[in-house]
C-alpha cells in the first residue's frame, strides 16, 4: 500500500496530538487579525525602526506606519525556524546591527541576520549578516534586516527574550527587545508536505561548503529537489543499461566500485532513508523521469530500438526487465515508498493520454510496488483507459487544470495522491510564487489552499530562482513558512493527513483563510494571527480551533444589488432601478482597495477579451438583458468588501438571445459551487441561482468562469447581476 494510503487508511485509529480531537467535532472560535506592522517605540530621531510581518515583502514606496508599539514579537514551535523583520529607515548613512542569544534557550539555538536587497523595486536577495555587521541606509526607502530565530527541540516552552542592538548613524545604541514566545511542542522532523523542484543542488554548496550543506539547507526548508541522490540516481543509464556495470540490462547496478559519495547504493540510503545523516531523510525520491516532454523513454534501451512511443515487444520485454530490477532493489532497501518514477510531462491529447494508460499498466505489471506519477490532473481519459484502468500513485496537477471531484474520488477509492504545480505565467486570481513583483502570500498560501484540496505537495520546474547562489532569497524562506505552517495543521488534526469527503478537525481554520485556488486571504496579518492561535490549539492552551474573521470595514451590513454591465453602455438608466432595488453597476475594473471591490483575472485589463454584452429580448429586465464574459472563457474572481454576517445572496448568469448546450456556466460564492458546470438550453437560457453564506473575511468572493470538467475546454460564463441580502 503507498505511504500516502496507509495515513489515509488508519487516519481514524490515529491518536490525538496536543489539542487535536480525536472524539468528535473541535468546538471553533472566531478571531479578528491582529496587526503586526508598527512602527517601534525604541525609534530616535536618527533612526526611525518599525516592523511588518516577513510574509509582507516590501516595497521602495513602503513608509514607517503611524502605530507604535515596544520591541519585536514573535511564536514558534520547537524545531521551527521563525522570522521577524526590522526595516530601518529610510535613513542616510550606516547603522550597526547585533543580536544576544536568548539566555535560557538552548544552546543548540541558531539566530541568523541578513539584509534584504530589493529587485524591480521589491525586497527580494537576502545577503547573511554577521551579527555586529554594518548596514548601508538609504533615504530612499527602508532596509529590511532580517532576524530568524531556531528554536531547538530541547528548549522550554513560554516566553524568552534578548536584544537586538542598533547603532544609529552618529553612534546612538538603541536596544530592541525581542520576545519569543515557544510553543509546548515540536514540529515533526518528518516533511509532510511533499515538493518537486527541479535545481542544480551543487550550485546551492556554499563556498568552501559541500554539497550536503546544500542538502541541509533545502531539508531544513521542507523543499524537496528533483536530485535528492545527487551526483548519481536509480536512472537506468547508471544503475541498468551502463557499461560500467558487469551484468548490464540483467540486474541492478550499485555502483559498487565508487566512493560512497559518488554511489547510488550509499546516496540512496542516506538521503531516502536519512541513514547517517538526519535519521529520516527527504520524504519523496524522483528515482528517474521522461527524456523529454514528448520522449517518456528512449529511443533506444539496452540496444533495442523502441519504435513508436508505445514500444515494440522487444523493446517493452527489456524495459519491464529494468521496471523489476529497479523495484526489487528499492523493496529490498525499504525505500519503495519514497522513490518513484515520473512517466510522462503534460499528456497533450488522447494518444499521449492512451499512452500514458499503457506505461501505467505496463509498471503495474513488471513492478507493482514501483511507485509512478505523472504530470496531469487525475482524468478518466487516463485512469480508465480502454485498454485496461490504471491510475498513477502521483498525479501532478496545473493549478488551473486541477479538477476537484474526481481527484477526490481517486483519491478515496485508490488511495492516490495529487500534487499541484506552478508556471510563470499562471494570472491572479491564482497564486504565482515566480513572480517577484508578488506579495508573499503567494508563496505562503501553498500549502493551506493545497490542505483545503487535499493535494499532499507542490512542483515547480524552475526552483533554482528562489536562492541567490547558495542564499535562500525571501521567496524561499516564504516558502519554509508555508511548509511549517502545513505541519501545523498536520498536528492540529491530529497528527493525519486531510481526508477527501471528510471533514477533518482544522478545517474550518484553513477554510477560513484559503477556500480555493482563487480564493484566499491576502493578509499576511490575518495569516500570522490564525498560525499563532493555532499554536495555541495544539500545545492545549486554547481549546477551539482558531477560525480567522477579518472586516476591511469599507462596507457596513446591508442590502447590496449589483449589475454587471458595461458602465457606460446600456442599460442607461442612473441611476438603473428595478424590482425597487437601485443597482450598481459593475465593469471590468481591476480591484480597487480604496472603493473595495473589482476583478482579479488573467485578462482583466484587455478590453478585447473582457467584454460586454447586451440582449434586448423580451421577457427579460434590464439585469439579465446585459451581462459581462470573458471571451477567452478564463475563470476569473470578483471582489466586494462588505461587513461579516450571513447574507443570502441571489446571483443571475446566461444570456437572453442564445442558448450555450457546450459552454457549461460555472459561478462560485465564498467557495460553494451555485452553478456548477451547467449548460443553457433554449429552454432555459439564463440562471437564477440562491444560496446563503457566512461572511467571515470581509469580503464577498465570486468567482466564474473556467475550464469545464464535462468537455475538458475553457467555457463562457456570462454573468448578469448579484443581489446581496442580509438575513439573521
Amino acid at each position: 500500500m503507498e505511504r500516502r494510503a496507509i495515513f489515509l487508511a488508519a487516519a481514524a485509529t490515529l491518536a490525538a496530538c496536543g489539542g487535536a480531537d480525536s472524539g468528535g467535532p473541535v468546538p471553533t472560535e472566531t478571531l479578528r487579525a491582529t496587526s503586526f506592522t508598527y512602527t517601534l517605540e525604541e525609534s530616535t530621531a536618527a533612526l526611525t525602526l518599525w516592523t511588518t510581518p516577513a510574509t509582507r515583502r516590501l516595497r521602495t514606496g513602503d513608509r514607517p506606519p503611524e502605530d507604535r508599539r515596544s520591541g519585536l514579537h514573535l511564536s514558534a514551535a520547537r524545531n521551527e525556524f521563525e522570522p521577524v523583520q526590522l526595516v530601518l529607515g529610510p535613513a542616510s548613512g550606516t547603522a550597526r546591527v547585533a543580536v544576544d542569544p536568548f539566555p535560557d534557550l538552548g544552546a543548540d539555538q541558531r539566530l541568523e541576520l541578513a539584509v534584504a536587497r530589493y529587485q524591480d523595486g521589491w525586497a527580494e536577495q537576502l545577503d547573511p549578516l554577521a551579527s555586529g555587521g554594518d548596514v548601508v541606509l538609504s533615504s530612499d526607502h527602508g532596509v529590511p534586516v532580517w532576524l530568524t530565530v531556531y528554536v531547538p527541540e530541547g528548549a522550554p516552552a513560554g516566553e524568552h527574550a534578548t536584544t537586538l542592538h542598533v547603532t544609529a548613524p552618529g553612534g546612538g545604541a538603541i536596544a530592541v527587545p525581542v520576545v519569543l514566545t515557544v510553543f509546548d511542542f515540536a514540529l515533526p522532523r518528518e516533511i509532510h508536505f511533499d515538493s518537486l523542484l527541479y535545481l542544480d543542488v551543487s550550485s546551492l554548496a556554499p563556498a568552501g561548503g559541500t554539497v550536503e550543506d546544500a542538502k541541509d539547507m533545502l531539508f531544513e526548508h521542507r523543499l524537496t529537489p528533483t536530485g535528492v541522490t545527487w551526483p548519481s540516481g536509480f536512472t537506468w543509464r547508471i544503475t541498468w543499461d551502463s557499461d560500467a556495470s558487469p551484468t548490464r540490462c540483467t540486474t541492478f547496478y550499485g555502483e559498487p566500485d565508487e566512493g560512497d559519495e559518488y554511489a547510488i547504493h550509499w546516496l540512496a540510503r542516506r538521503y531516502i532513508l536519512g541513514e547517517g545523516w538526519n535519521g529520516v531523510g527527504f520524504p519523496s525520491a524522483l528515482a528517474f523521469q521522461f527524456v523529454d516532454n514528448s520522449t517518456p523513454r528512449p529511443d533506444t534501451f539496452c540496444g533495442v530500438g523502441r519504435g513508436d512511443q508505445f514500444g515494440t515487444a522487444e523493446y517493452n520485454a527489456a524495459w519491464s526487465r529494468f521496471l523489476t530490477g529497479l523495484e526489487q532493489y528499492l523493496v529490498a532497501g525499504g525505500m519503495a515508498d519514497k522513490a518513484y518514477w515520473y512517466v510522462q510531462n503534460e499528456p497533450q491529447n488522447e494518444e499521449d493520454e492512451r499512452l500514458a494508460a499503457h506505461l501505467c499498466r505496463m509498471a503495474r505489471a513488471a513492478a507493482p510496488a514501483l511507485r509512478i506519477a505523472i504530470s496531469e490532473e487525475p482524468k478518466p481519459g487516463i485512469a480508465e483507459d480502454s485498454g485496461g484502468a490504471c491510475g498513477y500513485d502521483i498525479w501532478i496537477a496545473h493549478i488551473r487544470a486541477y479538477e476537484q471531484g474526481y481527484a477526490w474520488l481517486r483519491q478515496r477509492d485508490h488511495g492516490e495522491e495529487v500534487w499541484l504545480y506552478s508556471l510563470d505565467h499562471d494570472p491572479d486570481p491564482y497564486f504565482n510564487p515566480t513572480r517577484v513583483d508578488a506579495q508573499g502570500m503567494h508563496e505562503r498560501i501553498i500549502p493551506w489552499v493545497s490542505w483545503h484540496l487535499r493535494a499532499t505537495g507542490w512542483a515547480y520546474y524552475d526552483a533554482g530562482r528562489f536562492f541567490d547562489g547558495p542564499n535562500p532569497t525571501i521567496r524561499a524562506e516564504l516558502l519554509r513558512e508555508g511548509f511549517e505552517d502545513y505541519e501545523y495543521l498536520w498536528l492540529a488534526n491530529g497528527g493525519r493527513y486531510p481526508r477527501p469527503f471528510t471533514a477533518e478537525t482544522v478545517d474550518p481554520a484553513v477554510d477560513s483563510a484559503a477556500s480555493g485556488l482563487t480564493s484566499w486571504t491576502k493578509d499576511p496579518d490575518a495569516l500570522m494571527t490564525l498560525r499563532h492561535e493555532l499554536g495555541r490549539y495544539i500545545e492545549g492552551s486554547r481549546g477551539t480551533v482558531p477560525v480567522l474573521e477579518t472586516d476591511t470595514g469599507l462596507r457596513p451590513r446591508g442590502a447590496y444589488h449589483l449589475n454587471f454591465q458595461d458602465p457606460a453602455g446600456r442599460p442607461t438608466d442612473d441611476p438603473l432601478v428595478v424590482g425597487g432595488n437601485t443597482y450598481l453597476k459593475i465593469g471590468w475594473m481591476p480591484y480597487d482597495a480604496a472603493l473595495g471591490y473589482g476583478w482579479y483575472g488573467e485578462f482583466v485589463g484587455d478590453p478585447s477579451i473582457a467584454l460586454y454584452g447586451y440582449d434586448e429580448v423580451d421577457g427579460y429586465d434590464e439585469r439579465q438583458r446585459s451581462y459581462v464574459y470573458d471571451d477567452y472563457g478564463r475563470d476569473n474572481l470578483f471582489e466586494f468588501a462588505l461587513a461579516n454576517g450571513r447574507y443570502e445572496v441571489t446571483v443571475g448568469a446566461g444570456r437572453p438571445a442564445r442558448a450555450y448546450p457546450s459552454d457549461p456556466h460555472h459561478v462560485r460564492i465564498e467557495g460553494t459551487a451555485v452553478i456548477d458546470d451547467e449548460p443553457t438550453g433554449d429552454a432555459a437560457r439564463t440562471f437564477t441561482r440562491t444560496t446563503t453564506i457566512d461572511l467571515r473575511d470581509g469580503s464577498l468572493s465570486v468567482e466564474t468562469g473556467g475550464r469545464s470538467a464535462t468537455t475538458g475546454e475553457w467555457s463562457y460564463t456570462f454573468l448578469e447581476y448579484i443581489d446581496i441580502v442580509p438575513v439573521e
